[in-house]
């Protein structure tokens, strides 16, 4: 079973702050460095897939919210 905790979910939006956060070092440092384009474009991918990565978190974080929102309201039922 899937732990859909207070915990987990913010668990998940921390780990998606981290993944902010990464993707605008990367995105810094691919501006900032004097670099093959190959290897900026490439730092670039990955700073976007951090942030889709963190997107996806969120939206994960929020499932489970309301996940827990809805079962306490009789929408669906589950065992922790």
């Amino acid at each position: 079973m899937t732990d859909v905790s207070p915990e987990a979910a913010q668990a998940l939006r921390t780990a998606a702050r981290l993944n902010d956060t990464h993707a605008f070092t990367l995105r810094a440092q691919a501006d900032e460095a004097t670099l093959f384009p190959a290897v900026r474009e490439a730092m670039m991918d990955l700073a976007d897939r951090h942030l889709r990565l963190a997107a996806h978190q969120r939206a994960l974080a929020r499932a489970m919210d309301d996940a827990r929102t809805s079962s306490r309201h009789g929408g669906l039922s589950y065992s922790a």
